[in-house]
């Protein structure tokens, strides 16, 4: 079934040829507001750790095994944490019963994106948990249809070319370049719920009920040609407004971070070459705000991600086994992999 815009079609290409080469990494970001501080030996972040390694294990015994999982304890906020898992298909939906068990502990709901990104993701993993990442998460979501398709307009539907990595227009070969403040970004369109209850797709207004179906951008403009109108269920109609541009930075430390997006602070991309002041403000902040001012809703994460810790165990009751399973001591092939390149490259210090 045809789709309303290129986006569309390059994820739905990905979907229906899951079985060919992969070319792009599908990527799951789960943020998680708890009720309480996000302390170490309290309940909130026993149940964390508990999703976190149910997901590894859920991850491990599937077909399709993970490639990492890290998560970071969001820097601003306390009470929240951020998980980036390539497990998409544990924890790809709230309903999935992967989050059973912490919703006890949850303020709301998980926030969860999904989106597909080239294989440079993979420099968010990590070999350790004391091994941190600095990162940077913006989600943008917009109100109506209309600003969606704005936003849209703006950024591109293929945002790769509107990152701040491609505005730097650096060439220079990674194997022989030292990073600068901005290690690299990555942004995309996040993904629409496979289990949608609207699935808009063209202005013929028809919709698909096969699992999977294809997936429909309600941020086109052809969405404004779409047979659907005001006196619709409004609840439904802004229900399939569910797309949202997620934009990745990952920096050398956070001091550099704020260097960078600093307009009065000189900054530095790869081997050195000086980086222009206002490459932020121009590509980022400042279409960010006006977005703002139409009614978009802006999360941002300040991340510090590291990879998982063992799973914690916890007693019951008196008489009673550990409620959490120890780790098997297999480790997977991306961490063995990294470990083993750390131990090279350590030769030659």
């Amino acid at each position: 079934m045809p789709s309303c815009c290129r986006t569309c079609d390059h994820r739905n290409h990905a979907v229906y040829n899951s079985d060919s080469i992969p070319s792009l990494v599908n990527l799951c970001l789960v943020a998680l507001t708890f009720k309480e501080d996000i302390l170490p030996h309290t309940k909130s972040y026993t149940a964390l750790n508990t999703l976190l390694n149910d997901i590894i294990d859920a991850a491990e015994s599937s077909s399709h095994p993970s490639t990492f999982t890290s998560w970071s304890l969001c820097l601003s906020d306390p009470r929240t944490a951020v998980v980036v898992t390539t497990a998409s298909e544990t924890c790809s939906h709230v309903t999935s019963p992967i989050y059973n068990d912490i919703f006890a502990y949850l303020a709301s709901p998980p926030s969860i994106q999904q989106l597909y990104l080239d294989y440079s993701i993979l420099s968010l993993a990590t070999s350790s948990p004391e091994q941190r990442i600095p990162c940077e998460i913006m989600v943008l979501r917009a109100p109506t249809s209309g600003i969606a398709a704005a936003i849209g307009k703006h950024f591109g539907w293929e945002p790769r070319r509107s990152s701040l990595s491609s505005q730097m227009q650096n060439t220079a070969p990674a194997a022989f370049s030292r990073p600068g403040d901005l290690i690299r970004d990555f942004w995309a369109w996040a993904e629409l719920p496979h289990d949608s209850s609207i699935s808009r797709s063209s202005s013929l207004g028809s919709s698909s009920t096969h699992l999977p179906p294809p997936l429909v951008s309600t941020n086109s403009d052809e969405k404004n040609m779409s047979l659907y109108f005001a006196e619709e269920d409004e609840e439904d109609i802004n229900g399939a407004d569910d797309e949202a541009l997620v934009m990745i930075f990952q920096w050398h430390d956070h001091v550099a971070a704020d260097r960078f997006k600093h307009p009065l602070q000189k900054s530095f991309g790869r081997n050195g070459d000086a980086v222009r002041n206002d490459l932020w403000d121009e590509h980022v902040a400042r279409p960010v705000r006006h977005f703002q001012s139409h009614g978009a809703k802006l999360e941002t994460y300040r991340l510090d991600l590291r990879a998982v810790e063992p799973r914690m165990q916890t007693i019951m009751r008196a008489g009673s086994k550990a409620a959490g399973r120890e780790r098997s001591g297999s480790k997977r092939l991306s961490m063995m992999a990294l470990g083993l390149g750390e131990k090279v490259s350590g030769m030659w210090r």
